[in-house]
């Protein structure tokens, strides 16, 4: 398992695509191996964190400005 967290830019996608985006990355990922996501702000981002944690994703918000928000998952499952 990698110590680097990556980042991934899912700005330029709507839905569904972000989300199928986010987990492809993380199907490639180790358990507890962590990424961060690049979200449009507002309804993508409660969209993309509902569907992962019903993968069983550890999934937080740590940074919300007006145009994006940052998001830190942890591979859980």
């Amino acid at each position: 398992m990698s110590d680097l967290t990556n980042t991934l830019n899912l700005t330029l996608y709507g839905c569904p695509l972000h989300y199928i985006k986010a987990r492809e990355a993380l199907s490639e990922m180790d358990l507890e191996q962590e990424i961060i996501l690049e979200i449009n702000s507002g309804d993508a981002v409660d969209e993309v964190i509902a569907s992962l944690r019903s993968d069983g994703q550890l999934c937080e918000v740590i940074s919300e400005q007006t145009l994006t928000s940052i998001i830190k998952v942890v591979k859980k499952s």
